[in-house]
């Protein structure tokens, strides 16, 4: 692990510009609801301030993802290319397919980097501005849509264990590939890829299980919320779109805490075995 933190150390600078972009594109993202619930009320008055801000927010959106996207993918390559030359380098007792297993394995960390982590800053700036601009509008509704989080960690707490242990299986098995499909024994190769499949559909299966959960309580949270912050007669055309676009947000973004848990469990033990 400490050969990694250098080599991302060493890329700092360029790592922080990229989650500059991702910061201030959040941020961005978080205004939407409330100009796009204001640009409403505004058509409907013949105003077109706020439609044509609206507009702005959504180009220099697109202008920060694209110069995003194009500048983190040289970076992460390099990144990678040098997580895979030091452990190439420092480990010379391992056989041959737990080698090319791990340098594949390796790649989970840069998505990580890359695409994961990206989405949980994003995720949690969602959550917490989200929640905000809901307790502004209904501190009632706010209550309501805060209290998901109870049931939410309940589950991931269940599921988490039986997630974590498929992961392992998952990637012990992966790590014996090369050696069985460069065997001459026929029989082994098919057991392998009929093991392989018995331990994908597990883990699918927890994890389908974990998602359907999770989906109800979402589902029955923005039900109630809709159904409180619509008892508000005071309400515009575009406040009422306002409110909807942020509360859907808020749990769509408390799905992020079961992505994080499974990710974190993956990212762990890859990273032990590059150790």
């Amino acid at each position: 692990m400490k050969n990694i933190t250098e080599i991302i150390k060493r890329h700092k600078w360029k790592i922080l510009l990229i989650y500059t972009y991702v910061f201030f594109t959040q941020v961005l993202y978080l205004v939407e609801p409330y100009v796009l619930g204001k640009a409403i009320d505004g058509l409907l008055a013949k105003d077109y301030t706020y439609i044509l801000l609206l507009l702005g927010i959504f180009l220099v959106e697109n202008v920060m993802i694209y110069k995003r996207m194009v500048y983190d993918t040289k970076v992460y390559v390099q990144v990678y290319n040098e997580i895979v030359a030091d452990y190439l380098q420092r480990d010379k007792e391992s056989d041959s397919s737990s080698k090319i297993a791990r340098t594949d394995l390796a790649q989970n960390f840069i998505n990580f980097l890359e695409n994961d982590l990206q989405y949980f800053i994003m995720a949690l700036m969602s959550i917490i501005g989200s929640l905000y601009f809901i307790f502004i509008g209904s501190w009632m509704t706010g209550l309501v849509v805060a209290l998901c989080l109870l049931p939410t960690v309940l589950i991931v707490r269940i599921y988490y264990k039986k997630i974590a242990q498929g992961t392992r299986v998952g990637h012990t098995h992966y790590e014996q590939k090369i050696s069985i499909m460069t065997s001459a024994e026929e029989t082994n190769v098919d057991t392998f890829f009929k093991r392989r499949k018995r331990v994908i559909i597990a883990l699918s299966t927890l994890q389908g299980k974990h998602w359907a959960s999770l989906n109800s309580v979402k589902s029955v949270f923005l039900v109630i919320s809709v159904i409180i912050f619509s008892q508000n007669t005071g309400l515009t055309q575009g406040q009422a779109v306002s409110m909807y676009a942020y509360i859907n947000q808020f749990l769509i973004s408390l799905m992020s805490v079961p992505i994080g848990v499974e990710t974190f469990t993956r990212i762990r033990d890859v990273l032990k075995r590059l150790k």
